[in-house]
This record gives structure tokens, sequence and C-alpha cells, in this order.
């Protein structure tokens, strides 16, 4: 743990402990510069579903961080186009992933505070960190891995991210129509749309697939995304649209 009796100026300073946090506290350690990991709650199980190509997670020896992988993906262009993916995929393991990581982390003499940042002074040789708990962190570097929030990041000009949106579920169904063998990695076929003409008027201006990942022929996870938009699409429009798409495809 972080001991503010010490005073350190440290090398690096990651505010957010998710997987990209981590990640990177994990590799600045390894090369032997000093790291803090400052988050309010580092023993979170990480909510999202992540899925990962099974090469890339083979590079980083993470294998053992998988607990679900498709020999390939397929993606559904529209009614009449269809790309197989001859690629791997796999479902990542969050809990395994993140205690391998935080393994790694504290091995490599990463230290770690618990607390959220509510400000960050910048000098010409290193920032303060203001922490909620009345503890001040001097780092070199801060790396802001807060999420698409970025709420220490300080922009010269108006900020207008795009945002995607996702709405998921892991479901026990009666069957679906899906291939055993081929993770669905998008699905942007909109023919359950039609009759809707306001649905389908919504999804010609800003588009959402599908994202599925069969574990069984019962034992799904599916996901309507919208990839990017200004501003973010309502949560209420991508169920509306997952529950359409379902209905057609006899899926209950």
């Amino acid at each position: 743990m972080y001991d503010p009796s010490k005073a350190l100026t440290l090398d690096l300073a990651v505010v957010g402990g998710g997987p990209a946090g981590l990640a990177v506290a994990q590799r600045v350690s390894e090369a032997g510069l000093s790291v803090v990991s400052i988050d309010p709650s580092p023993n979170l199980v990480w909510p999202n579903n992540y899925g990962v190509w099974v090469d890339e997670f083979e590079a980083m020896d993470l294998l053992d961080c998988l607990d679900a992988t498709w020999p390939g993906a397929v993606v559904y262009v529209d009614e009449r186009n269809t790309k197989l993916l001859g690629r791997p995929y796999a479902r990542v393991n969050r809990r395994s992933l993140k205690s391998k990581m935080m393994r790694k982390c504290v091995e490599n003499g990463v230290r770690f505070h618990r607390a959220k940042v509510v400000k960050v002074i910048h000098e010409e040789e290193k920032s303060f960190l203001i922490c909620d708990d009345g503890i001040t962190i001097e780092a070199a570097v801060v790396l802001d891995a807060t999420g698409f929030s970025r709420c220490l990041v300080q922009y010269d000009k108006p900020y207008n991210p795009g945002y995607q949106v996702a709405y998921g579920i892991l479901a026990e169904v009666e069957e679906h129509p899906f291939d055993l063998d081929k993770m669905l990695f998008m699905d942007w076929r909109d023919s359950h749309l039609k009759g809707n003409g306001e649905l389908q008027e919504r999804n010609r201006r800003i588009p959402t697939f599908l994202y599925a990942m069969p574990f069984s022929s019962t034992r799904i996870f599916l996901e309507e995304t919208s990839l990017v938009a200004r501003p973010g699409l309502a949560m209420g429009d991508i169920q509306e649209r997952m529950e359409a798409r379902l209905k057609h495809l006899g899926i209950k």
C-alpha cells in the first residue's frame, strides 16, 4: 500500500484500477519505475463483459484468464453479405484477469491507494494528486485511466466526445439460431425492424448491431451496441431495438 508518511515523488501515478490502468501499472513497474495505482474500490469485480482475440492474450501470457473460446467469428454486414473471421475469439474471466494483474503489480512493487482523486495540480517537474481522504500524492507523470469520463483531463477547447453505448444480458433461453462454433462479432442486419417505421428511421440515423457469445444451445450472452454517437444513444432506445431483434430471431 502507499505510505503517505514517506512523501515520495513517484515516477507514475495511475488514476483508475480498470483493465487499462492495471495493465499500464504492471508494464511500467516491470521496467523498474515506481508506480502508484489510485482507485476508490481496488477490489471491486469489473462489471463489463470482455471479449478478446485469443492470439492477443496469448502474446501477453494471459491464456489462463479465458473461460470460453470459439474457433472463429462472424460478421453480418447486411442481409446479403456475411464475413467469416477465421481467428479464435474468447470471453475473458474477469476475476482471473484482475487477480493475475494485481498479483503482477504487487510483485513489481506497485503501491496501491484506496481513494478518489478529486484534483490534480501540475507543476514544472511533478504533479500533486489531491485525494478525497485528505492525502496528497506526488508523481512525475499522471495517467488518467478513469474511463470515458476522463475526469482529470483539462481541454483547451470544447470537448464533444462520441460515446459507445451497449445493453447486454447473460440469458438462459429456450433456443437460439447461432452456431456454437462461431462468436457473433457484429450483426448489422435490420430486417427485424421492418413494419416499425419509427425504429427503422432511428436505426438509419444511428445504427446498432448485435454481439453474441453462444455458450450452449440455451445459454448465451447478448448485447445490442451503438458503436459511437454524439450524444450517446439512450439506453431505452437500445433496449427497444434489442427486444425487436430477439423477437424476430425467436429467442425467448
